[in-house]
């Protein structure tokens, strides 16, 4: 019989929290993330690092490579979602050979 104090669920795994759950962690990583996206960005800003003749005159924009990269990385998880369905398998796939 399981008592029903246990911090156990159904399947035996833990219910208790881990340090990475905590709502103070996950707002300092934010805070953390923000801070860096905007000093990130204000450092594109600062003109002594900018090409003086850019390769293509978008690239002459202050921000252009964080714009550029995020959108890289936004078509990357889009198409990684759409793809997962064309090639995922079901849960059970490998139990089916037995």
């Amino acid at each position: 019989m399981s008592d029903p104090h246990s911090s156990h669920g159904k399947d035996g795994a833990s219910n208790e929290k881990g340090w990475a759950d905590r709502p103070g962690f996950i707002r300092a990583v934010f805070v953390l993330l923000f801070t860096a996206c905007a000093l990130a960005a204000g450092a594109g800003m600062v003109s002594a690092w900018h090409n003086p003749h850019p390769h293509f005159e978008v690239e002459g924009f202050p921000v252009f490579f964080a714009f550029y990269g995020f959108l890289a990385f936004m078509f990357i998880v889009l198409a990684g979602q759409h793809l997962r369905k064309l090639v995922g398998r079901k849960e059970d796939y490998y139990d089916g050979r037995e």
